[in-house]
């Protein structure tokens, strides 16, 4: 088998099924379309007033925390977004700022000691991550305010999660997600930020985005990881948050598949995301002794190291365990999980991903849905996932094995990523990254033949089952 070349430019993001909005999406703010106002609003409107609509009921709260995220919210929205308001939308907006001055002048006068704590005391909900920077710089908001509104609404979700529980805040959340996957969808956010590598470049030069991104993802991935309980339901997310979480995991991942891309020069991609995308010998053989072979890359020891490398490795192995996650989920196929949109955004990318990558994908995604998915739809999962990543496992395996014995060096080192070291230090680490993927493609193929052997087995009993039948007719 002959080597496939990684994809000439970067894989296309097009508005596809996994960057529509799901019907929990376009139904969330269904409540606030004015009646039989005869006026077909663009996407851009739903965008905003699902915005306002958001603003309005955190600026509502009773927490002091979440209020001042709400009106820094409605804020933003008067100084760049009024024109896109109604009347009604945009008197709204006007009173609730009027009531907040007048509540923070009567807050101001309370002592905040005497205050009672509002946050459910048998609540389990950590703190608001560390590190993060609640407010979003002003020449941000002048610049790119749509950009500015993600990251507002990013951190609402942090803010509100933090402070509250989901099952009490249910609409919170869902109206919290619903902005955000409209966001992705605007013409403004794709032609500004995702269509193009300048574009990109320009998204992840941004701080703020890829911290708060990851803080949305680890959140959600370490409740879900927590919330499935033994019969395979969901105790924490319901189906129509997942809904709107999946699509938008799945956008955010299709963007950080394309910084891995073969053909990102140096002079494509900010200097940190470069750096980040390097990893010394010594570094990566430090993460393979500490790891179980995931190589985990978003600990506190790399947060000090390098951030932006910590951020995009750590959302990206993130939302891959969260899409394994979900495919535990009793009912999740093909509510929450479609085979084309999933399998688009992890096949698109394969030729540029890395071994160690491509060794995350298997673990973590294609395996958990080996075991969980319905036998009634396994063949689409085949031909839209399945079958893609075994036959590029199957040319990586054949070019690097066989360069390896019979050349004694690590052959492609776009295999194993921007390895930064002496030729014999890179040399055994990419063998040390071999070995490692070799044992998770084995684990594959093993899950592959126990489900082969459960199939069997089911058409045995089924063929038992009709003979029986047969059986007793002719009695």
């Amino acid at each position: 088998h002959g080597r496939r070349q990684p994809p000439r430019g970067f894989p296309s993001i097009s508005m596809d099924a996994s960057c529509l909005p799901t019907e929990a999406a376009t139904g969330a703010d269904r409540d606030s379309d004015p009646p039989n106002s005869g006026q077909v609003r663009t996407e851009e409107e739903l965008y905003v007033e699902s915005f306002l609509k958001v603003s309005l009921l955190l600026a509502n709260q009773e927490l002091i925390k979440v209020q001042l995220h709400g009106y820094k919210m409605l804020q933003h929205l008067l100084k760049y977004r009024s024109e896109k308001l109604s009347s009604a939308n945009l008197l709204k907006l006007m009173l609730q700022l009027v009531k907040s001055d007048h509540d923070l002048v009567l807050e101001s006068t309370d002592s905040r000691s005497s205050m009672p704590d509002k946050r459910p005391q048998n609540s389990d909900w950590s703190a608001a991550p560390t590190g993060i920077n609640e407010t979003i710089s002003s020449h941000q908001g002048m610049d790119c305010p749509i950009l500015a509104e993600h990251n507002l609404l990013c951190e609402a979700f942090i803010i509100a999660t933090s402070c509250l529980g989901i099952q009490q805040y249910m609409g919170m959340l869902l109206c919290l997600l619903n902005s955000l996957n409209r966001i992705w969808i605007q013409m403004e956010w794709n032609c500004k930020y995702v269509r193009t590598m300048s574009g990109l470049s320009n998204l992840f030069s941004d701080g703020q985005f890829l911290k708060m991104s990851y803080h949305v993802v680890k959140f959600c991935e370490e409740k879900l990881m927590n919330g499935i309980n033994e019969y395979g339901a969901c105790d924490v997310f319901s189906t129509a948050l997942l809904e709107l979480i999946i699509p938008l995991f799945l956008r955010l991942l299709r963007c950080i598949h394309v910084l891995w891309t073969a053909e990102i020069g140096v002079d494509l991609l900010p200097a940190e995301v470069e750096k980040a995308k390097t990893l010394s010998c010594m570094e990566l053989d430090h993460l393979l002794e500490i790891s179980d072979g995931l190589y985990t890359i978003d600990s506190e020891e790399s947060f000090r190291e390098n951030e932006t490398r910590a951020l995009l490795e750590g959302t990206r192995q993130r939302v891959y365990n969260f899409i394994g996650l979900c495919t535990t989920i009793k009912g999740a196929f093909p509510k929450l999980l479609e085979s084309l949109s999933v399998g688009n955004a992890f096949t698109e990318a394969l030729g540029c991903m890395e071994l160690r990558h491509l060794g995350k994908l298997i673990r973590l995604v294609v395996i958990p849905l080996v075991k969980h998915c319905p036998r009634e739809i396994l063949e689409e999962w085949t031909v839209n996932l399945l079958e893609p990543i075994l036959l590029e496992c199957e040319d990586r395996l054949h070019g690097t094995w066989f360069y390896l014995l019979y050349k004694r060096q690590a052959h492609n080192l776009f295999n194993y990523g921007n390895l930064v070291g002496e030729d014999e230090q890179i040399n055994k680490m990419g063998y040390k990254l071999l070995l490692e993927f070799t044992r998770k493609m084995s684990d594959l193929l093993e899950a592959l033949a126990f489900m082969e052997k459960l199939l069997c087995l089911y058409m045995k009993m089924l063929n038992l089952s009709a003979t029986r039948t047969l059986s007793l007719l002719k009695i």
